[in-house]
């Protein structure tokens, strides 16, 4: 028979009232009201022998009232809050008796809802109920709300029947199996926590209701009520669940808000974007979403660049964090990891990620993977998304989802529908999302040429744009000015001091007088980079140039091999001098590649002369990095593009290519030698290095005070390699080197993992804010604190006192 809230058919209490006799009573329920309770009590306390209730999660923390108040009662109102402590007072009578048992399945949210009605000689007056019901006024149909229940009920005589009572209580049934507690774990004041006997706990949390509550607060309980019209019943317990574990506790008022629209964002859209600005604590924001829908059966898999990798796996469970109580299970891959071997590697668990369970994947710094063209991304949405036969959810992680082209944007929300241009049809009603964006940043480009830039003009010209809608539906951005605003006296931020700008750079490189001198020298044309160019005919070139003069040249930069090297190029120049800015070493090195690269090049065509065989040449880009390309110009690729020496020679234009390239090694090597005369001068005296010098000032003035610590950011890794030898060579003591790739410091044995040089640097934060430390009789973890716990460290864990003392 179908039980549900409507009026068509009976409700689950009206069965219970029908149909209960003398016998045992069980009940599997997510969470429970009092008022439903007090039903319970009401109609069947008289029949039933024993009850045995099996509850999910209520609460993880003993001093949270209003938590509770709104946890254990449902939606008041008028009527039923007046009735509330009388209802309390019955329901711990009810739950007192030694014919009630308890357990809770803590952690583990519960989803399965059963009432189960045994222990009768005829099986006929035995029944059982199974589906969307919880023990709540809501859910067993004694108060109207919006949801919709169904259930189905039956008799004794059922083989459903008798498979639920053996899921109950058989052998292997759920009341005996020990994801079942007779205790739960509860936090005290002092941060420390307790097992406590769950039946208990629950008589001690509805004593409350009758014993701390005034009368005020349960008035504006009902207020809440009234006039809260979107509160999602469901949602509000949910959430009030996740508030008391170890990670809703630390979330700041403004990361605690963004977790729950977040999550309701999820919940609607299947996937949503995180785009508050660097330094809100979006890791810790996610970490509770992750830790939600843990609770609700998903499988989680974060992939981050390789560099945030970990900082992600230092809260997974069995690192003892601060967090270690939530259990937070996921799985961490990087993007390097979207490879096209990316079965063969072995690292990505393909078979957990494509499997028919429920996923959230979190994508941090998501920006990185908004180039559709690139083989990242291509194996993210065909490979995994795609193909994925479990029901998916999408949380991307970025500080500025949109570099500088509403197409960046627009790839990131492709992600979360699998490529869909129509994923957004159904609950947005945009039908093409790539014709949307399109028209937006039409719109843009219009507004930016116009002398005076009116914002108002863009905002009312874009407001009804479909993306614009998307946007608002699926984005949480925040910033720190719009929060501080919004919680006045609860956040505070680090005051940004203004940077000190020191302009020193060696004056002479070998016959170099300056930079400027050099420059000159570096209009190189870089021909080995460019073998396109070669595959035309002087004719060709002459007609291309003319068109262009004439400005009918049709050729697209990103489409056209000849002009995307010769693009490219210019780009490589560009990027030359930033490494001669950032350090003589890291361009040293970048100078040698390039010359190794043109000597290849010769290399080939001198054997493709003397036997005739032909193979292919790549323009590889290898040799320098590119990225900072990439970052400005989304829709680059910089995949080789691999060209015949045959069709060069086939042109007539072998010996040119030749010729060109010999040029342009010329130059490099004429480059590469005044910069070895610079070095030759160097290792005489390291002082020729004039912003070394500086630096190495710098860090002598800051040793000398309080807080002798100092962070050196530097673009390339080849400079700070650099100054890591430099400055160890110097005697600078206890340094430390990290890089997205690995990371040393300066002792004997240099080898060490990123997150041990985290420790050793910052132990305040990494070790003792962010570890759990459950023997410390220091609950309180305070500045004051800090030096007792170091020496209970030292006495106490060998392990961690290794770390504190082991220089870097």
């Amino acid at each position: 028979m179908i039980l549900d809230n409507l009026n068509t058919n009976l409700k689950v209490y009206e069965w219970i009232e029908q149909n209960t006799q003398a016998g045992n009573l069980d009940i599997v329920t997510g969470y429970f009201t009092i008022g439903a309770l007090n039903f319970l009590s009401e109609s069947t306390n008289e029949k039933v022998n024993h009850y045995r209730f099996i509850i999910g999660d209520i609460v993880s923390s003993s001093d949270q009232k209003i938590a509770s108040l709104d946890l254990l009662n449902e939606s008041l109102d008028e009527s039923t809050a007046f009735k509330l402590r009388l209802w309390a007072i019955k329901a711990k009578e009810f739950l007192e008796q030694n014919k009630v048992e308890c357990k809770t399945l803590e952690p583990n949210f519960c989803h399965a809802k059963l009432y189960l009605l045994s222990g009768l000689k005829n099986p006929m007056h035995e029944y059982y109920i199974t589906g969307s019901s919880n023990l709540t006024d809501a859910g067993i149909g004694k108060k109207v709300n919006q949801n919709i229940e169904l259930n189905l009920a039956g008799t004794g005589t059922e083989s459903t029947y008798n498979e639920l009572k053996d899921w109950f209580s058989g052998v292997k049934g759920i009341w005996g199996s020990n994801k079942a507690h007779s205790e739960k774990e509860v936090i005290l004041e002092n941060g420390k926590t307790k097992q406590v006997d769950f039946k208990k706990y629950l008589i001690s949390e509805i004593s409350k209701i009758f014993k701390d509550y005034l009368p005020i607060q349960i008035y504006q309980k009902i207020l809440f009520e009234l006039f809260n019209l979107e509160n999602d019943l469901d949602f509000e317990k949910d959430f009030n669940q996740l508030k008391q574990t170890s990670i809703g506790q630390a979330l700041f008022p403004y990361q605690e808000n963004g977790v729950a629209t977040l999550i309701k964002k999820i919940d609607k859209y299947d996937g949503a974007i995180l785009a508050d600005a660097v330094g809100l604590g979006k890791t810790w924001t996610t970490l509770a979403i992750i830790k939600h829908y843990i609770r609700k059966g998903r499988r989680t898999h974060v992939i981050c660049p390789k560099k945030l990798e970990s900082n992600w796996n230092q809260y997974r469970v069995g690192e003892n964090s601060i967090f270690e109580s939530d259990n937070l299970i996921y799985q961490v891959y990087s993007h390097s990891d979207l490879s096209e071997n990316i079965v063969e590697r072995g690292r990505v668990k393909m078979a957990d990620l494509l499997d028919e369970e429920p996923k959230l994947i979190v994508i941090d710094e998501s920006h990185n993977l908004r180039n559709s063209n690139s083989i990242r991304y291509s194996i993210l949405m065909d490979r995994i998304l795609k193909e994925t036969k479990g029901d998916l959810k999408v949380l991307l992680l970025s500080a500025t989802p949109i570099n500088n082209h509403f197409t960046d944007l627009k790839n990131q929300f492709s992600l979360i529908v699998k490529g869909n241009e129509a994923g957004f049809e159904d609950n947005l009603g945009i039908r093409n999302m790539d014709y949307s964006f399109k028209l937006i940043q039409a719109e843009y480009n219009k507004w930016q040429k116009e002398e005076q830039k009116n914002l108002t003009h863009l905002y009312n010209q874009i407001q009804n744009n479909d993306c614009f809608n998307l946007i608002q539906e699926l984005v949480v951005a925040r910033t720190r000015k719009a929060i501080k605003t919004q919680y006045k006296s609860d956040i505070h931020f680090p005051k940004h001091l203004k940077p000190i700008n020191i302009f020193e750079t060696p004056l002479q490189f070998g016959d170099f007088e300056d930079l400027p001198d050099l420059m000159e020298k570096l209009d190189l044309n870089l021909s080995a980079y460019q073998p396109s160019k070669y595959l035309l005919t002087i004719d060709e070139i002459l007609k291309r140039e003319k068109e262009k003069s004439e400005k009918k040249s049709k050729n697209n930069v990103l489409k056209d091999e000849v002009q995307r090297e010769k693009f490219l190029v210019k780009m490589m120049r560009i990027l030359m001098l930033k490494r001669l800015e950032s350090s003589w070493w890291s361009f040293k090195i970048t100078v040698q590649n390039i010359i190794n690269h043109h000597e290849n090049a010769l290399k080939k065509i001198k054997e493709y002369k003397e036997t005739k065989k032909d193979s292919q040449f790549s323009n590889n880009f290898n040799e320098i990095d590119l990225s900072e390309i990439t970052a400005f110009f989304s829709d680059f690729t910089l995949s080789k593009n691999e060209v015949s020496i045959a069709e060069i020679d086939k042109k007539g234009r072998l010996e040119d290519f030749r010729k060109d390239i010999v040029k342009d090694k010329e130059n490099l090597q004429l480059i590469l030698k005044n910069i070895a005369d610079f070095e030759i001068e160097f290792n005489k005296s390291s002082d020729h290095d004039i912003k070394l010098v500086e630096l190495k000032k710098i860090i002598s003035e800051k040793q000398a005070t309080v807080n002798p610590k100092l962070i050196i950011f530097t673009t390339y890794k080849d400079t700070a390699e650099y100054l890591f030898n430099q400055l160890n060579s110097a005697k600078f003591e206890k340094l430390g080197f990290v890089a997205g790739d690995g990371a040393f410091h300066s002792s004997k044995d240099n080898s060490m993992q990123i997150s041990q040089i985290l420790l050793n640097f910052a132990p305040f934060t990494k070790l003792y804010l962010e570890k759990k430390w459950t023997h410390f009789p220091q609950s309180e973890k305070s500045i004051a604190n800090y030096p007792l716990w170091r020496k209970w460290v030292v006495e106490n864990d060998n392990i961690h006192a290794e770390i504190l003392a082991k220089p870097i």
